[in-house]
């Protein structure tokens, strides 16, 4: 998976040589991702500095829906981080990126969240993956989205062995609830 996601990302920079900051900022944040992927740590983060000199470069206007920004560069940060095995790390930058997306992005609050609550429990922080998945569920329930089925359905699974907490039986219940009134929509 690794070597193909990192040989995709070189080929798409080399292909927009000439491509404005945020796209270029956008390719070395995939680069360094794929870099991550196999395990050759230095080019990560080489690949994540030039991404965030990139991103500096750019203007403060959002040239569309979803442009590359500080909340997409510290998704990058998370994901690179976390293939590099350093989960409290990702869990950090994840935060970060939460904090720097704006609200009304429901379907990237949602995929960031559920990643989120997931490293969360990985680490054996419950009740704050609780607390991510509630915030996901907030988003969840105006979105329709394959992606946002898919981290439900993840969370559905792993919360099932912490029933016994009073948070995880309450997510539990609202999530069933919630699944229950989008079968019937």
């Amino acid at each position: 998976m690794g070597r193909p996601a990192l040989e995709l990302a070189d080929s798409a920079a080399e292909a927009a040589p000439s491509a404005g900051p945020r796209l270029q900022a956008f390719l070395r944040g995939q680069q360094a991702h794929g870099a991550a992927l196999v395990g050759d740590k230095a080019l990560a983060f080489a690949r994540l500095h030039e991404t965030e000199a990139a991103l500096s470069k750019a203007d403060n206007r959002r040239d569309a829906v979803g442009g590359y920004d500080r909340a997409a560069y510290e998704f990058h940060v998370a994901s690179v981080l976390y293939a590099l095995h350093d989960v409290t790390g990702s869990i950090e930058a994840l935060q970060a990126s939460n904090r720097a997306r704006p609200s009304v992005e429901r379907q990237g609050n949602a995929h960031a969240n559920g990643l989120l609550a997931q490293r969360q429990l990985e680490i054996g922080h419950l009740e704050a993956a609780c607390v991510t998945w509630g915030a996901f569920l907030d988003d969840y329930e105006r979105l329709s989205s394959a992606r946002a089925d898919e981290h439900f359905a993840i969370m559905r699974k792993r919360i099932r062995p912490f029933l016994g907490n009073s948070k995880a039986r309450d997510l539990n219940e609202r999530a069933g609830n919630l699944a229950r009134q989008k079968v019937a929509a």
